[in-house]
């Protein structure tokens, strides 16, 4: 498959197959490494899992998960057919991935994105690549292929909208590995039921001086990408373009790296934060409290002789200052 072709399918149809990306043993350490950080969600300083909604575990910044994404944002066919279908100023502007949960709820239903403001009147192309992490049967990504066409505002839409178009439907199912690119101006959709847990990941490519969308801005969507040095590569000019280096982002009064300050559920970050904050400040009146009892019996012992010296009990290995 050459970069011709797959740009060719985008521009018919709006989704591109693509072969297998990257070799078997890169994939077996993504899919431990995306597991891992599946455990538990992100708290304090552990890096782990979003979660925004009851089927989706969301996982951000992938080009700090392990290098096998680099390698697929990078990989040759990927770079070349974004460039030639969105601009020579595309860059990739978010990789997140999530788990869908075994479910029988239809809760994703058919959709084209919203991304760019509603004054970009030119209607900006955006691309994203889909990587498979396990093998998927059910629940597998669907495109309406041609819809990407039309152009239009983004939005749900509903049987009525899809059934006389239900002939274009492509299914993309296949095993850990499969990937894809499509148009996200194209109605597409994650299908139901899904009768077992769906690792996917998305790496989002536009240009990132077009305005983005204001919901956007307040979820702190495409900020600069995180990256971890140690996986980088030696990198050429147009695959650090890709990266965005350097790149100028058209807000750049929101140009923060990390979540925004808006969260869908305040009162339970708060509710985690208090219990940390509790749990630590007991810890600390504890301390205090051993450290009087311990200075009250010296002061004893020395006012009062034959009174034993209170004893430190065990020797406790020390433990790591955190700086």
């Amino acid at each position: 498959m050459t970069v011709t072709e797959i740009t060719a399918a985008l521009e018919r149809d709006g989704i591109a197959p693509l072969p297998r990306l990257i070799a078997p043993e890169a994939l077996a350490g993504l899919q431990a490494a995306f597991s891992g950080a599946l455990r538990r969600p992100s708290f304090n300083t552990w890096i782990g899992f979003e979660q925004n909604e009851k089927w989706r575990l969301l996982v951000e910044n992938l080009l700090a998960l392990h290098p096998a994404c680099l390698e697929l944002a990078l990989h040759p066919l990927v770079a070349g057919a974004v460039r030639e279908y969105v601009g020579p100023e595309v860059a990739l502007t978010e990789a997140r991935g999530w788990r869908t949960i075994r479910t029988t709820r239809n809760f994703h239903g058919w959709h084209a994105d919203a991304w760019h403001a509603p004054e970009v009147t030119t209607a900006p192309r955006e691309v994203k690549l889909a990587v498979y992490l396990s093998d998927v049967e059910s629940g597998h990504f669907a495109y309406l292929a041609g819809t990407h066409r039309q152009r239009g505002a983004a939005r749900h839409w509903g049987p009525a909208d899809v059934a006389p178009l239900m002939h274009r439907e492509r299914a993309m199912r296949g095993p850990a590995g499969t990937a894809f690119l499509f148009d996200t101006a194209g109605v597409h959709r994650q299908t139901t039921p899904c009768l077992s847990p769906r690792d996917v990941m998305f790496f989002n490519f536009h240009d990132p001086a077009v305005p983005i969308q204001a919901e956007d801005v307040a979820h702190g969507r495409y900020q600069p990408l995180l990256l971890n040095a140690g996986y980088l590569p030696p990198l050429t000019a147009e695959q650090a373009a890709i990266l965005g280096f350097g790149r100028a982002r058209a807000q750049p009064e929101a140009g923060m790296v990390g979540r925004p300050a808006l969260r869908r559920y305040p009162w339970l970050h708060d509710a985690m934060a208090a219990g940390l904050w509790a749990r630590l400040e007991w810890q600390e009146v504890a301390r205090m409290a051993r450290q009087g009892r311990r200075f009250a019996a010296r002061r004893l012992a020395r006012l009062i002789p034959g009174v034993a010296r209170p004893s430190s009990g065990a020797a406790r290995p020390a433990k790591e200052a955190h700086s």
